[in-house]
């Protein structure tokens, strides 16, 4: 009975054991399994594809060209059936006149060219006569014009003949007077040289003459001792033989180089005697100069001869002069221009006016049987084939907008393609965006030509603007999500050695959906779009992402969002958009390759 109460009460709790055994089994696994989930952060792979970034901002529709319509002609308007903002297209008749008080100075100006006509021919009649009268005198005259100007060339070729012979009788004078100078030079040399020599035979001379005296005295004395030494006596007389002989030849040598020098001084000075100055008359007057005033006199002549002719042929005022004749011919084509001028307006304006292109009337000040001047402003015609939409461009924007940039314009619910046209350099203050912040702050103008422009664009309209502003094609790309922006630059998480960690990167041409990477990432390499709780450090479990999730620059991808960066640290993503009002970036990327 024991053993069975025993058992009865083992059994139970073996099985209450075995069951919190079991519990707690399943509870250690169920927490590695959380804590391996925790662990868990999704990848991307850095792939290639295509990034394009754009301007949005707002603008206002205005015609590039803009034509203001004056008046032909004086009269009165009789239809204007047009209003303002009216479509019209071109060759559309707008304005016609009544020309009636226009044809009445026409006919009045074509009866005044003929009554002048009359008139001209009337007096043209009257100064033939005279001019009959004056013919021989004036052909007198041009017979003696052609004989003084044939004078006159006479005059002037014997003018320069003389002229150069004086020149050449210069020159010869000149070059023999050079001649003479250079002879005289030589000689001067040559006298330099002689006179040196007579100088040196000079010295020779008085040197001899010393010997000899000294030979002389020395002579004197052996002879007054003779008795005592007669060998003395002839050694001196030897000595006084050899010193005569030196001296004689010495002189003979002096004399000989100072009459050299003597000659080359009275040669030198005759030469020189011999110069002329070049003022000099060497000819007198000469065959030439007679001609000369032979032909002044005849020209003169001639001349007054001329003069005589002309007075008689100009001396009847029964001729008409040419200036007479030219003013009445110019009254004449004055008053025919006049009338063809009529003329001309009465065909302008019989046309009336018409729209010389598609465009919408933008002021009318005119209207139907009123009186309108040649010249007065009628209205005002804007085109609507060249269309432009004038832009205001952010401090934030401007840097990116060229011209020559592509754009697309939505309007009314069309959209148009354009171009940007044109970028002021000057910046406007307070017209930029509408809040308080953008009006405060200087922004650009720009236009952009509506490349594609039809019948459903109004003027003065707000437009949308889409400026592509830059793009890259075949690149590495990373969803915005997966690019953060830190204290120390942009970077990316990865999962290195199964740590979460930083990975710096440089970013390019960037969208709402995707960014450029242009370093720090290779083509193949897992980025962490999303690290969750995690921190740097922590460790990691890297997965691929479902089918169904989200792959970069893909469509699905641009609605999501992520936190982007570390919250503790204070980091965030950059895939905000930057806003001023107008001007807000705006872009967008195509799929990853």
């Amino acid at each position: 009975m024991k053993k069975k109460k025993i058992w009865k009460i083992v059994i139970p709790a073996a099985i209450v054991l075995l069951i919190i055994v079991i519990v707690t089994i399943n509870n250690a696994a169920k927490a590695g399994q959380q804590i391996a989930q925790e662990m868990t952060v999704e990848g991307i792979s850095v792939e290639k594809g295509d990034v394009s970034e754009f301007v949005e901002t707002n603008g206002t529709v205005i015609s590039g060209e803009q034509k203001t319509i004056f008046s032909p002609v004086n009269a009165s308007v009789e239809t204007a059936e047009f209003t303002v903002g009216q479509l019209v297209k071109a060759g559309e008749q707008l304005v016609t006149f009544n020309l009636k008080d226009l044809e009445q100075q026409n006919q009045k100006a074509e009866l005044t060219v003929k009554a002048g006509e009359l008139g001209y021919q009337d007096s043209v009649n009257q100064s033939n006569k005279a001019a009959s009268r004056q013919a021989q005198a004036r052909n007198k005259a041009a017979q003696l014009q052609a004989q003084v100007n044939a004078k006159e060339q006479e005059v002037a070729n014997l003018t320069n003949a003389l002229a150069g012979e004086a020149s050449a009788q210069e020159s010869a004078r000149q070059q023999e007077e050079n001649n003479k100078k250079e002879q005289v030079s030589k000689l001067q040399e040559q006298l330099k040289a002689a006179k040196a020599e007579a100088e040196l035979s000079k010295k020779a001379y008085d040197k001899a003459l010393t010997d000899q005296q000294t030979a002389q005295v020395n002579f004197d004395a052996a002879a007054a001792a003779a008795e005592s030494d007669p060998q003395k006596l002839d050694d001196a007389r030897e000595t006084l033989n050899d010193a005569n002989k030196e001296l004689a030849d010495a002189k003979s040598a002096n004399e000989k180089y100072q009459q050299a020098a003597d000659d080359l001084q009275q040669q030198m000075e005759s030469l020189q005697g011999t110069f002329v100055s070049s003022g000099t008359d060497l000819s007198g007057e000469s065959p030439l100069q007679q001609r000369l005033q032979t032909a002044q006199a005849e020209l003169a002549e001639l001349k007054g001869n001329l003069e005589s002719q002309k007075a008689v042929a100009e001396g009847d005022s029964g001729a008409m002069s040419s200036a007479a004749r030219e003013q009445m011919q110019t009254n004449n084509n004055l008053a025919e221009l006049e009338s063809k001028s009529i003329e001309e307006l009465i065909a302008e304006g019989r046309k009336g006016i018409s729209a010389e292109f598609d465009g919408v009337i933008s002021d009318k000040q005119i209207v139907e049987g009123a009186a309108v001047t040649q010249g007065m402003q009628l209205f005002t015609l804007q085109s609507i084939e060249d269309v432009n939409v004038e832009v205001t461009l952010s401090k934030n924007v401007y840097a990116k907008v060229k011209e020559g940039q592509k754009a697309e314009i939505t309007l009314a619910g069309q959209t148009y393609q354009g171009t940007v046209k044109q970028i002021s350099r000057i910046a406007v203050n307070g017209a930029a965006g509408t809040n308080q912040a953008a009006v405060a702050s200087a922004s650009i103008m720009a236009t952009i030509h509506i490349d594609n422009p039809d019948d459903n664009i109004f003027l003065g309209v707000d437009a949308k603007v889409k400026i592509q502003a830059a793009e890259a094609k075949d690149v590495l790309i990373l969803p915005t999500e997966a690019v953060n922006i830190g204290k120390d630059g942009t970077f990316c998480w990865i999962c290195k050695d199964g740590i979460l960690t930083k990975r710096s990167i440089t970013t390019g041409v960037t969208s709402d959906e995707c960014a450029e990477i242009t370093q720090g990432i290779d083509e193949g390499e897992t980025v962490i779009p999303d690290p969750g709780n995690h921190e740097e450090g922590d460790p990691i479990t890297v997965i691929e992402p479902t089918e169904t999730e989200a792959v970069p620059g893909s469509d699905e991808s641009s609605g999501e969002e992520s936190s982007g960066g570390d919250e503790s640290s204070g980091e965030e993503s950059s895939g905000s958009d930057e806003s001023s009002g107008n001007g807000v970036v705006s872009e967008t990327s195509s799929a990853a390759e």
